[in-house]
């Protein structure tokens, strides 16, 4: 099957049992792609991946509900298009190709996640809704565990969330790195595959360890779990942000400008930290134990088979 495609910058996809959005495009080339396609039509929207900088072929088939034009900047008489479109299915593409008259994506076809569920190869789907968070918790015996990520349903802007249980599956450590990779790849995807979350568990733990070089070597704590993702909560970034607080505070009193208190307490955090979380300072070593023991993130690859058990243990999606 061949259609009309369009690229989705921000990650925002329509639920796919009809859930309706609508947005604004001011790129000619694209608005005259969605008139030439017309209401009552269909189209296949599509994530971009932002951190692969490519098209990610994995998308949500939709049907235009309306069409119109609507002044953006009045006084420019800067004029935008707004179509409001619902969801019917997920569906792959097989490639894409740009003509004069649109993007045209071909090959397109039905992707039915139960099925795959069902098959051994459990995904989770982010369209309709946005990941905004999550927490790890642990049992007394470190042995049962479970994820939550929350966030919101477009539509409605009500609260939502999804739960895996873990129990023995895991170790805390890498269950603290499942839950950012699996948000991450919700937000970069609009999906969570067993490939993309071992993706995202990779990038997520190389930009930690890259915070924690940057942070020690330059004596800037407040980068420490800082990554495309947000902001790690973890021991070390809470540590860092506590240190840092008072140290400010003791500078001001002892009479120095803001730009002397603030250097000194960056460097008096970075000294106390590495020292009461035993982290060495030595370059090639304090990356990884910033990861392991302050971060408290694993940065071993995962086994396909694990990370699909994992996805198992998650509803695919928040209405499931």
């Amino acid at each position: 099957m061949e259609m009309f495609a369009l690229p989705i910058t921000n990650g925002v996809f329509p639920r796919v049992d009809g859930g309706v959005l609508q947005g604004l495009f001011l790129d000619p080339y694209f608005s005259k792609m969605l008139v030439r396609a017309g209401v009552g039509n269909e189209i296949f929207l599509f994530p971009i991946s932002v951190e692969d900088r490519d098209f990610y072929p994995v998308g949500v088939l939709a049907r235009i509900e309306d069409l119109w034009t609507q002044q953006v900047v009045p006084e420019k008489n800067i004029v935008g298009l707004c179509a409001r479109v619902s969801g019917r299915e997920r569906c792959r593409a097989g490639g894409f190709e740009f003509r004069d008259e649109g993007l045209v994506a071909y090959g397109v076809e039905k992707i039915d996640f139960r099925e795959l569920r069902a098959l051994g190869y459990p995904v989770i789907c982010g369209a309709g809704w946005r990941p905004t968070g999550g927490y790890t918790t642990f049992g007394s015996d470190r042995k049962s565990i479970e994820i939550t990520i929350y966030g919101w349903e477009y539509e409605t802007g009500r609260d939502v969330a999804i739960v895996g249980r873990l129990n023995g599956q895991v170790e805390p450590e890498q269950a603290h790195t499942i839950e950012h990779a699996i948000i991450r790849s919700l937000k970069n995807y609009a999906i969570c595959t067993p490939k993309t979350l071992r993706e995202c568990m990779r990038r997520e733990t190389e930009e930690l360890k890259w915070s924690v070089e940057v942070g020690i070597a330059h004596k800037l704590p407040e980068v420490f779990g800082v990554t495309r993702s947000g902001v790690c909560g973890n021991p070390m970034t809470q540590m860092a942000s506590m240190y840092l607080t008072e140290e400010l505070r003791k500078q001001l009193k002892k009479g120095l400008d803001i730009f002397e208190s603030l250097s000194e307490a960056r460097r008096k955090t970075v000294s106390r930290l590495t020292r009461d979380m035993d982290i060495s300072t030595e370059k090639g070593v304090r990356a990884l134990q910033g990861l392991k023991k302050g971060m408290f993130h694993d940065d071993s690859p995962g086994e396909m088979k694990k990370l699909k058990d994992i996805l198992k243990r998650f509803p695919q999606d928040p209405w499931h």
